[in-house]
């Protein structure tokens, strides 16, 4: 069986042994090359999230999906067709990307109309009957109502998790965590455990057969493992792999993560452990361990993706937004998931098939 260590899934070569402490990896062994992309730039005062990324379109069209992107002055968007029985839709994971001016609210409004504009006229020629949106700038929801849009189920996360590395050095990251998970991670090699690193798509059944198990306790559904294989193909995704060395010498995974590589970011996407060595904490010595990887490879943030922001002890997720904050950092909030209708008899209808088939999902589970 396997748990999360009070965390649960997120949300995207050959193996390389990894090293961490110099008592815990094997040294010599050579390191996954795969370039880094970047996610989370600046281009004068616009934002741009990974799943705004030409990386991110080669994994969507690697998965069969029609994409766009557009770059203006002061836009930017990657636009997904996704199919429904009602018909396709435009989906904008994460955007459009905005230029905005703290001293100027209206700058990010007005470029947000601009690029509606354009998903529009797309939207029409693609025959879709409405476009689903995530801007990262923030905009109140009566702002949002003014120009058309209707407040949908968020899709992504609302709010992450943020820990910047570029303006600490390794000891001071570690500082800032819950002492005893950095405990763990130094005496990972005491307790036998060892960490690599692969980009090899057919280890992803490593995760995957953990977060299977997972699923099926805590009633979720996992990202398939076809997914999650395209991920490490397209080259922005590493898995971490924890392995406890048993009496013959050998070695057996006991937990496994996932992360997204940028130039200046590491995204930790998905995670999971093994039951029955739980009281190791390898999943947290993984994470410490991707930290400071990206620490050393010159990245500046650690995204932890998703947490919540309410307060109830009781809200499904919690517990793992608690874990995500015992390593430092901050809190970065968007504006959620948006929808521009197109056509309203057929978005009306797709609501209710939606609403049903949540229901029926819930019953099952």
């Amino acid at each position: 069986m396997v748990i999360p260590e009070k965390h649960v899934s997120q949300r995207p070569h050959y193996p390389s042994v990894y090293l961490l402490n110099k008592s815990i990896f094997p040294i010599g062994a050579p390191q996954s090359s795969g370039a880094l992309f970047l996610s989370i730039c600046y281009n004068g005062f616009m934002f741009k999230h990974f799943l705004q990324t030409k990386e991110w379109q080669a994994y969507e069209e690697l998965e069969g999906h029609k994409t766009f992107f557009e770059s203006e002055s002061d836009y930017s968007y990657l636009a997904v067709k996704n199919d429904t029985k009602m018909g396709p839709y435009l989906n904008i994971p994460y955007g459009p990307s905005l230029k905005e001016d703290k001293k100027d609210k209206k700058v990010a409004l007005n470029s947000l109309k601009r690029a509606l504009d354009s998903l529009k006229t797309r939207a029409h020629a693609e025959n879709c009957f409405f476009i689903r949106l995530e801007p990262t700038v923030p905009f109140p929801e009566e702002t949002l109502k003014k120009i058309g849009l209707v407040k949908s189920k968020d899709i992504d996360p609302a709010h992450t998790w943020i820990l910047q590395l570029d303006d600490k050095t390794e000891e001071e990251i570690l500082k800032g965590m819950e002492s005893r998970k950095v405990r763990y991670w130094r005496n990972a090699a005491k307790k036998g455990v060892t960490l690599r690193k692969s980009q090899n798509p057919e280890e992803i059944t490593i995760l995957t057969t953990f977060l299977k198990t997972l699923g099926e306790k805590d009633n979720f559904n996992p990202q398939t493992e076809s997914h999650l294989k395209n991920q490490l193909k397209t080259g922005f995704a590493t898995l971490y792999i924890a392995e406890l060395e048993t009496e013959n010498e050998k070695k057996a995974p006991i937990a496994a993560a996932l992360i997204y590589d940028s130039e200046d970011t590491r995204f930790y996407m998905h995670a999971a452990t093994d039951f029955e060595h739980r009281n190791l904490m390898a999943g947290t010595i993984i994470l410490i361990q991707m930290i400071l990887d990206a620490k050393a490879e010159g990245k500046k943030y650690y995204d932890f993706w998703g947490i919540t922001t309410s307060e109830d002890k009781n809200h499904p997720w919690y517990g793992f937004t608690q874990y995500k904050k015992s390593f430092g950092g901050f809190e970065r909030d968007y504006t959620g998931t948006y929808d521009l209708v197109i056509d309203k008899k057929k978005y009306s209808l797709y609501k209710v098939l939606r609403n049903v088939n949540r229901k029926i999902r819930k019953i099952k589970h």
